[in-house]
């Protein structure tokens, strides 16, 4: 399977992720608005409450690898609050708040470049070894390989398989398809096993 850059995943992406140590992320996709690209959800104690990066201006079906990260709003400082509030007083937040924050520190220029660190990030918490390769694939060449999650069904997961639920820092109702991040905070090493683990 191919995938495209998101930013801090969904849970649904992190368990289709391949079972080998390659995990292939194409960067000649068309950039799509208000997608998984530049947003992730976490749980509030309200609402969802949505992550986002905003992007400066480009050209109409410009490619993903050409995005570039618009610093402007100080973004990634919201961000971190938002992170702070929701999940201060979950289980592993204090273990990985560290190595969140140097995400958001870093300041990335290319939107891909970030998504990618994203990613990278959340498998090294979870202990999972692979290898992240950014490539352009052709679409129709390779069309049949792409997966890819909608942002605006959430909880529409791609393989119409239900969640195995896991206890959440907020609510009695169980919020399905949250960012990884949610998972991490919530059950830390446990969490590959969580995501993998048939209902």
């Amino acid at each position: 399977m191919i995938f495209s850059p998101d930013f801090f995943p969904c849970i649904d992406y992190i368990r289709h992720l391949p079972v080998e140590d390659t995990v292939w992320i194409n960067t000649a996709g068309q950039y799509r608005k208000q997608s998984y690209h530049t947003r992730a959800y976490v749980l509030g104690p309200h609402r969802v409450e949505t992550l986002l990066v905003p992007v400066k201006k480009f050209a109409n079906h410009e490619l993903i690898r050409n995005i570039e990260i618009d610093y402007s709003t100080a973004w990634e400082r919201k961000a971190w609050r938002t992170l702070i509030n929701v999940y201060r007083n979950s289980p592993f937040f204090e273990y990985f708040e560290d190595y969140i924050y140097k995400v958001f520190a870093k300041r990335h220029e290319r939107l891909v470049d970030l998504n990618c660190d994203t990613l990278t990030i959340c498998l090294k918490l979870m202990g999972v070894d692979k290898t992240i390769c950014l490539q352009d694939f052709s679409y129709y060449e390779y069309k049949n390989q792409f997966i890819s999650f909608n942002a605006k069904n959430r909880g529409e997961n791609a393989a119409n398989l239900p969640f195995k639920p896991y206890i959440q820092n907020f609510g009695n109702k169980f919020e399905p398809n949250l960012s990884i991040l949610d998972l991490l905070f919530m059950k830390g090493p446990e969490s590959w096993t969580t995501v993998r683990e048939p209902i």
